[in-house]
């Protein structure tokens, strides 16, 4: 009834009505499905990734090229979105119908940890693929190894605060993008927010799965930093979850969504 009713009007916060259940549903898929599909939603991060170095190449870093490539990295989670794929950060919302009792805390951690684990796999294998084609040549190499090297230079408290408003705002392309109905609605709803984050450098611990793999193989005589690479992981994850988290309580229970537990 809470979904029919969602559905009739979408706007706003209707969504949280049906959140706690469509949540807590996606945990309780197999965990060799949950797997499968979230190694797709790496590789489609990994795709938006290659498209935001691209929009880099041989372009500096004005205002204007973080915008233009804070956008084509949209396309990673329009791909998900649209075709259904299980990424991590998007799934911090799993507090949810944890806090609602919809789900148990001990499959949202498994769930979280299958996940992620997929997303990686989907990640580091598109990034194989790309190199091995040639594709870090044209100046998309070096804007990798820029792009690395900034994030290998910030203090675990930045990274963690970073991955915060990075996954806020993720989460807030995956909530407005459930409310839409039609396909230019939520695609509309996506390059918003995920061309902000971009913009704005936050840490987005998927789509460093890609980044920062991209970036060691593009200086393949310099010897990668897998300590560094392996903190900002950690603490990127961290703060996407601490983010995603917020976002989706928050939203719940400004629209009145925990107390009901619908």
């Amino acid at each position: 009834m809470a979904e029919a009713e969602a559905l009739k009007d979408p706007v706003g916060g209707a969504i949280a009505s049906i959140a706690p259940e469509a949540l807590a549903a996606k945990a309780g898929q197999p965990f060799a499905r949950m797997l499968v599909l979230a190694m797709l939603a790496g590789a489609f991060i990994a795709f938006g990734s290659l498209g935001s170095l691209v929009a880099q190449a041989n372009m500096g870093e004005e205002g204007a090229v973080r915008l233009l490539s804070g956008a084509a990295f949209s396309t990673g989670l329009i791909l998900v979105m649209i075709v259904g794929a299980e990424l991590f950060t998007g799934n911090t919302m799993m507090v949810l119908p944890a806090a609602t009792g919809a789900l148990a805390l001990p499959r949202m951690v498994a769930a979280w940890a299958v996940v992620w684990i997929g997303n990686l796999i989907g990640s580091v294998a598109i990034v194989l693929l790309f190199a091995g084609a040639g594709g870090l040549g044209d100046g998309v190499g070096a804007a990798a190894m820029s792009v690395v090297e900034g994030k290998l230079a910030k203090p675990p408290a930045a990274i963690f605060a970073s991955g915060i408003l990075a996954n806020m705002l993720v989460c807030l392309a995956v909530w407005m993008a459930m409310t839409a109905r039609t396909l230019p609605a939520k695609i509309l709803a996506i390059v918003g927010p995920i061309t902000v984050f971009v913009a704005a450098g936050l840490e987005h611990s998927v789509a460093n799965m890609s980044l920062l793999p991209l970036g060691w193989l593009a200086a393949p005589t310099a010897t990668p930093d897998i300590a560094a690479g392996a903190v900002n992981l950690a603490c990127s994850t961290l703060g996407n979850i601490v983010g995603g988290a917020v976002l989706a309580l928050t939203m719940a229970f400004g629209h009145d969504a925990l107390r009901r537990g619908d």
